[in-house]
């Protein structure tokens, strides 16, 4: 049996004060997600999907609800413990990369690592490995500014795998990315997933990015609407996809 790395259980996420007009962005949100699954969060625009990615990685706190990562239930944390626990146990990659342009691509990966306080002797061979895995070792003496999108969200990647986070937490990664580069980034991370084990949870709108997925949560009106899980080819799974999107309302491919 495969250990849960993120646990939310009827999650709720209130906007508006008691007794006045109350809007909820999650109501009663609930799933688990296990170590080395490529799980996908999807639903129309103003489903909560962005919101629950925000509870999970710490940046915003459920009204109701436990979460759970890693072991650790996060609403029931300090904001000093909270900020230590984002740095340590999560990884991002969003879709404006985040990369600072003044630094080079080698030290954007190592960035985690020097704030956490490991030493330079500890933070190369770390930077190596994960710079091999991505395929990017020959750019790492260069600046963001001199590398392609591609190469920057690999980049990005990079940076949040680099200290071996518990998860790593896609917010829309492909939507700056032109289709070849969106499918090299896919395969990338389909890659980190199956062959190193690593624990993804990928928020998109986009069926073709939530194809590499092997099971997809559907969210609607903060509330969980269905789950579907990958059973044959990466093709027949897209095609699923979309035939949910469009029950949904919302038919983006």
């Amino acid at each position: 049996m495969k250990t849960p790395v993120v646990e939310v259980s009827n999650v709720k996420k209130v906007y508006g004060k008691a007794g006045e007009n109350q809007s909820y962005a999650l109501n009663g949100v609930s799933f688990t997600i296990h170590e080395g699954e490529f799980v996908g969060i999807m639903g129309p625009s103003g489903s909560g999907k962005t919101t629950l990615l925000n509870v999970i990685s710490t940046l915003d706190q459920a009204t109701e609800g436990m979460v759970r990562i890693a072991g650790s239930d996060i609403t029931k944390m300090k904001q000093g413990a909270l900020s230590d626990f984002r740095s340590q146990k999560l990884g991002f990659i969003f879709q404006d990369f985040n990369l600072l342009e003044n630094l080079t691509i080698y030290e954007n990966i190592a960035l985690p690592l020097s704030l956490q306080g490991v030493t330079s002797r500890q933070i190369g061979p770390k930077v190596q490995k994960v710079a091999e895995t991505l395929g990017i070792t020959a750019i790492l003496h260069k600046n963001p500014a001199e590398v392609s999108g591609g190469q920057k969200q690999r980049c990005a990647a990079a940076r949040a795998l680099v200290h071996e986070p518990a998860i790593i937490l896609g917010d829309e990664p492909t939507g700056a990315l032109d289709s070849k580069n969106a499918t090299s980034l896919l395969t990338a991370m389909t890659n980190l997933n199956q062959e190193h084990g690593v624990s993804i949870m990928l928020v998109t709108h986009d069926a073709y990015s939530a194809s590499y997925c092997e099971r997809i949560l559907f969210i609607q009106d903060g509330e969980m609407y269905k789950e579907i899980h990958r059973q044959s080819s990466r093709e027949d799974f897209y095609r699923e996809i979309l035939d949910v999107l469009a029950d949904l309302g919302t038919t983006k491919a």
